[in-house]
């Protein structure tokens, strides 16, 4: 993994750049962070990852725990039952968008943008109770390969400060509910989106992630078989389409691969059949996106030709 490793370090100081984009201060909590943490790491499908940067420092997931979210509710719910109440159409507005609401059917558009995932942790109260987080949490966990399942963590200070400043999700979630898209507690369904954004990660636990996604569904690190292919094909489509917002198209022409940003600044990404990326940088740009997360990515898909042409 030598050369592997050199090539990880030397795109790490390339990408590197904190005078380019804002960390996300529309969250207090996480205008804290410090811009300067940048982190890379990549885990094969035989379970061998390699990392550069900052690779020990936990981040929030964010939107990152949609494409996991996402995984769990097709494996447990089912595609129709998900698929009823959410679309599966690219959005061309920001991701915490109530127009394209007002303008159609009222049903998300996809279970990227945060009206999306809130359905679905609408449909979670609905099939668990209280016990949702204990069991999504635990999924997370496998899916990620951590050896104590349910071991992470939900940052509290995070997820306060999503909760104390969460109007416009507020009102997205009430005009869903208004419609009858988002069934069941308002209230209980923002708490457990807020909780989900605010499970703890490194990039290694995301490569994993990707890397279970990348393997059709077997963990390479646990051997443990998670996902259907239905499932992965869904979650990576969608992923090559939607995971990076409004942005989504541009990635797939300067990158090419399937991704899931947060507004924490790491993002997941899958390279079928060889691995699973994660990358953590917070300045972001105007879409929401690492500014430089997406440059070491594009760097590494030249590199390594992770497109597969």
């Amino acid at each position: 993994m030598e050369n592997l490793q050199d090539l990880f370090d030397k795109i790490m100081g390339t990408a590197r750049n904190i005078e380019e984009g804002r960390v996300a201060a529309y969250i207090p909590e996480l205008a804290q962070v410090d811009p300067s943490l940048f982190s890379l790491s990549m885990t094969t499908l035989d379970g061998t990852t390699c990392s550069s940067g900052d690779q020990g420092c936990f981040f929030s997931m964010q939107s990152i725990s949609k494409a996991a979210t996402l995984c769990f509710a097709i494996e447990t719910l089912g595609r129709d039952k998900v698929f009823s109440k959410i679309g599966m159409e690219p959005c061309s507005e920001p991701f915490n968008s109530i127009m394209k609401l007002e303008m159609t059917s009222s049903l998300p558009l996809n279970p990227f943008i945060n009206a999306g995932a809130i359905v679905l942790t609408g449909m979670f109260n609905e099939q668990y109770g209280s016990l949702a987080i204990a069991e999504i949490v635990d999924f997370f966990s496998r899916l990620m390969g951590r050896q104590t399942r349910g071991s992470l963590r939900i940052n509290e200070n995070i997820y306060r400060s999503e909760k104390a400043t969460a109007d416009r999700n507020r009102a997205l979630a009430y005009f869903l509910h208004n419609a009858g898209t988002l069934s069941g507690d308002v209230e209980e369904a923002l708490d457990l989106y807020f909780k989900l954004c605010s499970i703890e990660v490194n990039t290694v636990d995301i490569s994993v992630m990707g890397a279970t996604l990348a393997s059709g569904g077997r963990n390479p690190v646990s051997g443990e078989e998670l996902l259907s292919i239905d499932t992965v094909y869904i979650v990576c489509g969608l992923m090559s389409v939607c995971g990076l917002y409004d942005q989504s198209a541009e990635f797939a022409v300067e990158v090419g691969i399937p991704a899931k940003s947060g507004v924490s600044g790491g993002i997941v990404c899958v390279v079928p059949g060889r691995m699973g990326l994660g990358v953590f940088s917070p300045p972001l740009n105007k879409s929401g996106n690492s500014v430089a997360g997406i440059r070491a990515l594009a760097a590494l898909s030249r590199e390594l030709k992770l497109r597969g042409i």
